[in-house]
């Protein structure tokens, strides 16, 4: 009797033990952190090679078994204060909310789900590793508590890196222009819309650069320096700051606009709207709010089919504007293995030409444009008028009716 009393002696002491035991073992990462959308106003701070990314938001869903998933996705940017803005006077107080979508920081996602394994307790947790897109990889590493959420994205590199590189403007024939349309009577000729745009952008000197007067293409030419399409999907610029005298060079920060290769010779360019808008915020001088009274924004926009442009253009903030390359159309340039045309085609400008062409069916409007166009023209005023009223008259049949080809862009020569 007494061996069965000291075994169950034992016995009990041993649960004992393993009941402690029990009570003091780890609680699984994240067991009490609960789901939730983090934003840079609700404890997200995001940044990526070390520089913060603004325009984001981070998903944190955890699983109960020491993992998580984190999904990365543009914030909707709120643009109905700055179209109420052009609209002016008590028509502003009419304006509808309106968002636009923009992308995740990875190029080429509008979202990107990250599966992560959590290491820490029950309240605090980190994270890191790496993954990868459709497009690129990137590696992370964050951590995250109940009310904040650290993630830092890093070495993104881009599957395929075929154009990557410094690319310099073509300072002779800076800009790729295709037209094929209906030609216009102009004092007696036919003329076409690609010769007039060239003619009016090469021929005249109209635009003033640190007291020197230059045409269209010359000062393209004299303020973009090159542009730089980044292994890691990124797209920046060297430029000449015209509002400080000898034009110095600055650099655009990252983080404006990002890139993928899509195949077939086309690029998805996507550009981040509150970091371009923050940008500009920031070179804002005392001239910014002033207005022109050549126009009043809101019978211009009056007339435009806006919901059709915004059905064509919004969404292309998300999945980004599609940009041709290939080699450059000049007869005038000698062909150069390293010049390449970045352009956009038919399929993206001729439905917004369409929508925005009611402008120029209306004769007082077209007046009011033609004429302000001629006071930036300078000496050249009564020439751009004579040039521009035939033009506009026949713009709105060529773009409905007759156009069978249009292409806009740069051209562009490898360093």
């Amino acid at each position: 009797m007494k061996k069965f009393a000291y075994l169950f002696a034992v016995i009990g002491i041993a649960c004992m033990f393993t009941a402690c035991s029990n009570d003091d073992d780890p609680a699984m990462p994240g067991a009490s952190i609960p789901a939730k959308t983090y934003t840079a106003a609700d404890g997200l701070t995001l940044k990526l090679d070390g520089t913060e990314a603004a325009g984001q938001i981070v998903s944190f869903t955890p699983s109960n078994d020491g993992k998580a998933t984190l999904s990365i996705k543009g914030a909707p940017l709120d643009i109905s204060s700055i179209i109420g803005g052009m609209m002016g006077g008590s028509k502003a107080d009419q304006t509808p909310n309106l968002t636009l979508p923009t992308s995740s920081i990875i190029p080429g996602s509008a979202e990107v789900t990250i599966p992560v394994e959590l290491t820490g307790d029950a309240s605090s947790c980190s994270f890191t590793g790496s993954t990868e897109t459709t497009y690129c990889t990137f590696a992370y590493e964050g951590k995250v508590s109940e009310g904040a959420l650290d993630l830092s994205l890093s070495n993104i590199k881009l599957k395929n890196t075929s154009i990557a590189g410094t690319y310099n403007l073509m300072s002779d024939s800076p800009a790729r222009v295709v037209w094929d349309g209906s030609e216009f009577d102009l004092m007696g000729s036919d003329y076409n819309l690609r010769d007039l745009i060239l003619l009016m952008t090469t021929k005249y000197p109209m635009i003033e650069l640190d007291g020197n007067k230059y045409n269209v293409m010359a000062a393209l030419a004299a303020v973009l320096k090159s542009v730089t399409f980044g292994e890691d999907g990124s797209v920046t610029a060297v430029y000449a700051d015209t509002k400080t005298p000898g034009l110095p060079e600055v650099t655009a920060p990252k983080g404006l606009a990002r890139y993928v290769i899509d195949g077939n010779n086309t690029i998805r360019l996507f550009l981040s709207p509150e970091a371009i808008i923050a940008a500009q915020a920031s070179k804002a001088d005392d001239n910014t709010n002033e207005e022109s009274e050549a126009f009043d924004p809101s019978v211009i926009l009056g007339k435009i089919n806006i919901e059709g442009l915004i059905s064509k253009v919004v969404p292309m903030l998300s999945t980004g504007i599609p940009l041709h390359y290939g080699d450059v159309v000049n007869d005038a340039v000698e062909p150069d293995p390293n010049a390449v045309s970045f352009y956009l085609g038919k399929e993206t400008i001729l439905p917004i030409l369409q929508d925005v062409s009611p402008v120029f069916e209306d004769a007082e409007l077209r007046t009011q444009i033609i004429e302000f166009a001629a006071s930036q023209a300078g000496d050249m005023g009564p020439l751009a008028q004579m040039f521009l009223t035939p033009a506009l008259e026949a713009f709105p049949n060529i773009v409905n009716n007759t156009t069978t080809e249009v292409q806009f862009g740069l051209n562009l020569k490898k360093q």
